[in-house]
């Protein structure tokens, strides 16, 4: 098995047929990610790991640098510290798609179930990868902000850090739904850092020189928050923004009416999928034989119709 689609839909689809009760009590587990202090995506994917560790019995840890979101230095040092430890599990969120290969090649030699999730790296050497269909959910929101303008205005991208794996995708998936919807004119494009305040920040910017915008499509939900309150402060609170991820930020933001839709992803299922398949290849004596090596979840557009079901679930 090499490549699967998931939809979020059917959300019972379990990879694994197999019980890790039995076994895993014993495994020492770590998620690695980019961020644990600003990035609300990043953090709930490290509590996911924490919590479905609980149910397999597996003593899961979560990490991240010290520094700037995207340390991928501070990760190597990371998963250096894991190998000595002897580290039975890595989960990982890569702050770089190359820099990280070898030694994430090297916890794979030492035995170690590294599965990365999230943010790809540019390696095969993993015992899989389980993500989201990126591009897709960028589409996803140019074609909501077409249907919502008649297929006609004035667009900005507000990027999440500038060759970031995830930012790439996501941009791409915008770029082709404005080439879908040619009556949707880009008018600016420009990276922040995933934060509020870059949002803030990056969309005062854009409405200086673009105070006639009818639509944003941020990259995250702390960016879509961040540029709403722009918004809001410039007396422009019709402009429809549209953020990324499935936060309760952005959850919160479109019950007030501040933004107009988010795409969600499943941060739980992404991270039992991931720790399924690190168990599996444990139980399978350390070979990927049965093991789905790429798993992409599919997004799902998340409205005011349909926000509350999430936010009760936050």
């Amino acid at each position: 098995m090499l490549k699967r689609t998931l939809y979020i839909a059917v959300l019972l689809i379990s990879t694994l047929a197999f019980s890790a009760a039995g076994y895993a009590k014993n495994l020492k587990g770590a998620i690695v990610v980019m961020d644990l202090s600003t990035n609300a995506f990043q953090i709930e994917m490290a509590d996911q790991a924490i919590a479905y560790g609980k149910e397999v019995g597996v003593d899961m840890k979560r990490y991240a640098p010290a520094g700037s979101f995207g340390d991928y230095a501070g990760q190597i040092s990371i998963i250096e510290n894991l190998i000595t430890k002897q580290t039975d599990i890595i989960i990982l969120v890569a702050g770089h798609t190359k820099a990280l290969v070898p030694v994430v090649k090297k916890a794979m030699r030492e035995g170690i179930a590294v599965v990365n999730m999230d943010n790809r790296l540019n390696t095969t050497d993993i015992v899989a990868y389980v993500g989201v269909d990126n591009g897709q959910g960028g589409k996803m929101a140019v074609d909501y902000i077409a249907k919502k303008l008649g297929g006609i205005g004035k667009v900005a991208l507000i990027q999440g850090a500038t060759g970031n794996p995830v930012q790439i995708l996501r941009t791409k998936g915008y770029e082709l739904g404005m080439l879908v919807h040619p009556g949707l004119e880009p008018v600016a494009s420009q990276g922040a850092q995933w934060t509020e305040e870059e949002g803030l920040k990056v969309m005062e910017d854009i409405l200086q020189s673009h105070p006639d915008l009818d639509a944003v499509f941020a990259e995250c939900d702390n960016l879509a928050v961040g540029a709403a309150r722009a918004a809001a402060s410039a007396g422009k609170k019709d402009i429809i923004i549209v953020g990324y991820d499935g936060q309760k930020c952005g959850y919160e933001a479109i019950k007030k009416g501040d933004i107009a839709a988010t795409i969600r992803m499943d941060a739980r299922l992404m991270v039992k999928l991931s720790m399924d398949a690190a168990l599996k290849y444990i139980k399978n004596g350390k070979k990927t034989t049965g093991i789905d090596r790429e798993t992409l979840i599919y997004p799902e557009l998340v409205t005011i119709a349909e926000v509350d079901k999430y936010l009760k679930e936050k």
